[in-house]
């Protein structure tokens, strides 16, 4: 094989994996618009549908086998289950996303991951995830605003059952069974008096 028969082929060879990798990255983000339409029409299963059909593509399987997962597509399908209430597999889907170095989609990721845990009232592990959030951007007003009501519910949740409370519960209870007076001594029923 000559040298310029080897330069030909490597060419058509880029030419066809810049095609396949343009093709497979216009249909990624035009699946994407389209999910957005859907979502705002409550069309949550079309959406995961397009998902699935984008992900079960031949490129997709390429990328795939090579080993790298698209963190776009598993966030979008993240948001999705979210919204069909399928917790658990949204925060699978949510941790794949959390995988990727554009910080954007892994602060997007986290705080909805955080949201997620926050509905299962586990308000500590929902303010670390609030908290690695303001790590990437500090200036994420929601996940500050997040983080204050996480650590107010875990305040109140810890005062909820702390010995102070129950002690105080009991001396409550103890009180409402000592009769006031002897005015109703002998009647049917113990009346409270306050």
């Amino acid at each position: 094989m000559s040298g310029k028969n080897f330069i030909t082929l490597f060419l058509l060879v880029s030419a066809f994996i810049l095609i396949v990798y343009g093709y497979t990255y216009y249909r990624k983000y035009s699946t994407i618009a389209l999910l957005d339409e859907k979502i705002k029409m409550g069309r949550y299963q079309d959406g995961l549908a397009a998902l699935q059909q984008l992900q079960d593509s031949l490129s997709f399987r390429i990328l795939k086998a090579a080993g790298k997962e698209d963190p776009v597509i598993s966030y979008n399908k993240g948001v999705l289950y979210a919204l069909l209430e399928n917790k658990k597999q949204a925060h699978i889907e949510y941790r794949k996303a959390m995988e990727t170095n554009d910080p954007v989609l892994k602060a997007r990721a986290i705080y909805n991951n955080a949201n997620l845990i926050a509905t299962d009232m586990d308000f500590s592990t929902a303010a670390l995830q609030y908290t690695e959030v303001l790590k990437i951007d500090a200036h994420d007003f929601q996940a500050k605003k997040n983080l204050e009501r996480m650590r107010l519910g875990e305040q109140q949740f810890n005062t909820m059952f702390s010995p102070e409370q129950l002690e105080r519960e009991d001396r409550i209870e103890a009180l409402k069974l000592i009769p006031w007076g002897t005015k109703y001594r002998f009647s049917g029923d113990q009346k409270i008096r306050w």
